[in-house]
């Protein structure tokens, strides 16, 4: 199995741990529709893949319990959740596999705690959800529900060297976050969350009662074309920053947005009832050339 041998690259010896992280990458195997194991796992080298699987998992978890479910239960499960994974760091482990090895890859890294809470602060404001009224009030969201995260992944597979690396790594995961906001509008509006800013709204002269209802009125392709051209622009930026010989992950990660963008102005209306889904192996083509620098592994 490829994940022994990740294990062996990591140096993880310890059965237990050897368990708790394979359980990490099973879980990964449907996340994202797929593509996680690709992002998060296949492109990175083979001794960072457990610590990156770990991360992304218990995410994957906390996100559950947040968009899953009857929508009644699903605060008292992130509650159990978060419980769970505070105890898991002050004790030092888990007898939860996933919660155990996130706690040890983020003692192997010195990762900041501060990471999770910011995360679980995030996800809060989703279970008592409220509209944005502002860009800049999403932006702050964002760079706490996502920008954390994103950082960590990058330095535990080494895409960043030093912390002010990670500044522009943080500044991408808000526009991530847009992007997948509108990639997934249909579906978030039937949770009666709507991720766009209102003041961009009134920008249009667009009612927020219209896009809930999901009404395709005259000045939504305007609003749908200034979100998107929004994150290209930041596409563009990003192109130009350079975070050294291990750059690949970031610069995978621009061409995969912009491939969703791409197919959400494609989709038009259909972004109101229907989650944007380009071809997979679409997407595989942006990762291809950067999992192939890891071969075999």
């Amino acid at each position: 199995m490829l994940v022994r041998r990740w294990l062996d690259a990591a140096d993880i010896t310890d059965p237990v741990l050897r368990h708790c992280y394979t359980t990490c990458v099973r879980e990964l195997a449907t996340a994202d529709g797929g593509t996680a194991r690709w992002h998060g796992l296949r492109s990175a080298r083979a001794e960072a893949r457990p610590h990156a699987a770990a991360l992304l998992a218990h995410g994957c978890r906390a996100d559950r319990c947040v968009d899953t479910g009857p929508v009644g239960d699903r605060r008292r499960r992130f509650a159990a959740f978060a419980d769970d994974t505070w105890a898991a760091f002050a004790a030092g482990g888990s007898h939860d596999p996933v919660l155990h090895a996130t706690v040890h890859t983020y003692r192997t890294f010195g990762l900041p705690q501060s990471v999770v809470e910011d995360m679980f602060t995030a996800m809060r404001r989703d279970l008592d959800f409220r509209d944005f009224a502002t860009f800049e009030e999403l932006r702050r969201w964002c760079v706490r529900m996502t920008g954390g995260p994103m950082a960590m992944v990058y330095r535990v597979t080494g895409a960043v060297a030093d912390p002010a690396q990670e500044l522009p790594v943080r500044e991408l995961s808000v526009f991530a976050q847009l992007t997948d906001a509108l990639r997934d509008l249909s579906e978030d509006l039937d949770d009666g969350r709507l991720y766009l800013p209102l003041e961009d709204l009134d920008r249009f002269d667009v009612r927020a009662e219209d896009i809930k209802a999901k009404r395709w009125t005259p000045g939504m392709a305007d609003l749908v074309a200034f979100e998107t051209e929004r994150v290209t622009e930041r596409l563009h930026a990003a192109a130009e920053v350079d975070l050294g010989p291990l750059s690949g992950l970031w610069h995978a990660h621009r061409e995969h947005m912009a491939v969703i963008i791409d197919a959400v102005l494609a989709a038009g209306q259909d972004v109101l009832h229907r989650p944007v889904q380009p071809p997979l192996g679409t997407l595989l083509h942006v990762w291809r050339p950067l999992m192939r620098t890891v071969i075999p592994c």
